[in-house]
């Protein structure tokens, strides 16, 4: 299609439109009447405010360095009249984003995402608005998220782990595939009650292409519309508009997952055929609801939808936490090892009773969310009116984002933080890094990652052993931390090891197993 001069004013227009209203925004912001400053930031420039320091990435570093040179565990930074706020500390963190949830429970409309003329996650569990729906949301999932209710769903994360173990006894070479599988497969199954049988499941792909791109786009820095909203406006078809052509075909992929899975278990249920799932719980539960039909199915498969596209990320990036620090620390792993030899004896795998009785594996298991967070930055807040702390004002509308990994590289809590050392959580009262987010945001499906986690953590530490690999020369091939791209979820750059058999017995056991 040609540039008509009609297209090219009607964009200008817009732009020109945005550019007026930011500077409105921006002149609002300065004549604020309050006696309490915003917290410590960098010099700003005149309309853009800090929009040009910004780094392209890793943005959870560049806060933790910059809170430092500030002398400040609460820092500010505002682009074009939106002010954000990162909590660098433990305890800033909990004073405002636990003690003071009621006003910081709000997300904030990251423009990319949320939109409707983007990719629309608005209706996503863990971006909608905090109020009716999402009050909504919490009720529904009520009946799955508690530790007791997630338990129904331990028989299939078992049979998951020990489908994925047999996959390893024949081979390793694809060990981050294997795991985004088994992922796949225990979210797929304790959400829709479907049954993953193949690395190249069609939904498995679908959810790992759609959450990718959700990553991608949710960085701050990322997209320029994040900061000039009327850019959402731009027709796909203008040169330099990849970024709308991208939005637009992303959110039709996520269109398609969320329907077309959530219709599968729906059928499943209509002919009596449905396993027991979150989906088929809450669609027998939509009488009770108090919602009409169309309203409930909608909330459900935004429920369901949210789930399986972060879940089975976050899981597969935790997993390979794991791989990567056993390939580094060996001398855990061991550890790790004999207390399943001691406490399991070498006849059966672990299971999920078994985890009161291994307090190091535990142990194991609280070091690799803190070792390396998945999401660093955790999920964005907002707030729903102005708060002061410590003497700083956070404006109504801020943008509040807890720095995990900050919190987590705090030597007075966590000594010598770079270092994976399960014995800091070790029979000790240490606190567990916040991997799962704070007050009435926190994530709904914790309970049931971390029995995921627990149970291919437990049985891969009774089994297999977990090398470092060697080059040509045999000589170690050492692995670094550095993550694989930017992003909100923390993934191991690629690295090489060697997963094998602890001995024949174990590689009976394996191979033993109903799956």
């Amino acid at each position: 299609m040609s540039n008509s001069p009609s297209s090219t004013s009607t964009t200008y227009a817009v732009v020109s439109g945005t550019l007026i209203v930011t500077l409105f925004a921006y002149i609002w912001q300065k004549q604020r009447t309050s006696k309490a400053p915003l917290p410590p930031s960098l010099p700003s420039e005149w309309l853009v405010g800090h929009l040009r320091s910004m780094p392209p990435g890793s943005d959870h570093t560049y806060f933790a360095k910059l809170g430092k040179d500030l002398h400040s565990d609460i820092i500010s930074f505002t682009i074009m009249g939106q002010t954000t706020v990162v909590l660098n500390s433990a305890a800033a963190a909990n004073d405002l984003l636990e003690k003071r949830s009621s006003i910081y429970s709000d997300r904030p409309s990251i423009m990319f995402i949320t939109d409707e003329w983007l990719v629309d996650w608005r209706k996503a569990v863990s971006m909608c608005p905090y109020g009716p729906r999402h009050r909504n949301y919490r009720k529904m999932m009520n009946k799955f998220v508690s530790k007791s209710a997630a338990a129904v769903y331990h028989p299939y994360q078992e049979a998951e782990v020990h489908a994925f173990l047999k996959r390893l006894l024949v081979s390793t070479e694809k060990l981050e595939d294997d795991f985004r599988q088994v992922a796949g497969a225990i979210i797929m199954r304790a959400t829709y009650g479907y049954r993953v049988q193949r690395a190249d499941d069609p939904f498995v792909i679908l959810a790992a292409t759609t959450n990718a791109n959700l990553m991608r786009a949710g960085l701050q820095s990322n997209s320029l519309v994040n900061v000039i909203p009327g850019l959402k406006y731009i027709p796909p078809w203008l040169p330099g508009a990849q970024w709308k052509r991208d939005a637009l075909e992303w959110r039709g992929q996520k269109e398609i997952m969320v329907n077309e899975t959530f219709n599968w278990t729906k059928r499943q249920v209509r002919e009596g055929k449905a396993e027991s799932s979150i989906v088929q719980t809450l669609l027998e539960g939509i009488p009770e609801s108090g919602m009409s039909v169309e309203d409930a199915e909608d909330h459900i498969k935004h429920i369901a939808g949210t789930m399986f596209p972060a879940g089975s990320e976050t899981t597969v990036a935790s997993f390979m936490i794991f791989v990567l620090a056993m390939t580094l620390y060996p001398e855990v792993q061991r550890k790790g090892q004999d207390e399943i030899d001691r406490v399991i004896g070498p006849d059966r795998l672990p299971t999920m009773t078994d985890q009161d009785s291994l307090p190091y594996v535990n142990a194991i298991i609280q070091e690799i969310v803190r070792w390396q967070p998945v999401t660093p930055l955790g999920m964005p807040h907002r707030t729903t009116q102005d708060d002061v702390y410590k003497g700083y004002l956070i404006p109504k509308g801020a943008t509040v984002l807890g720095n995990v990994w900050a919190i987590t590289r705090d030597p007075d809590i966590y000594p010598e933080p770079e270092t994976f050392n399960p014995d800091r959580f070790y029979q000790t009262s240490t606190p567990p890094a916040p991997g799962f987010g704070w007050g009435r945001r926190i994530c709904p499906g914790q309970h049931i990652a971390e029995a995921s986690l627990f149970i291919a953590v437990a049985s891969m530490l009774a089994v297999f052993n977990i090398e470092k690999a060697r080059d040509e020369h045999g000589n170690e091939i050492i692995p670094t931390t550095r993550a694989k791209e930017s992003s909100l979820v923390y993934h191991p750059a690629p690295f090489k090891c060697d997963v094998k058999p602890r001995s024949a017995q174990h590689s009976s056991l394996v191979s033993a197993l109903n799956t």
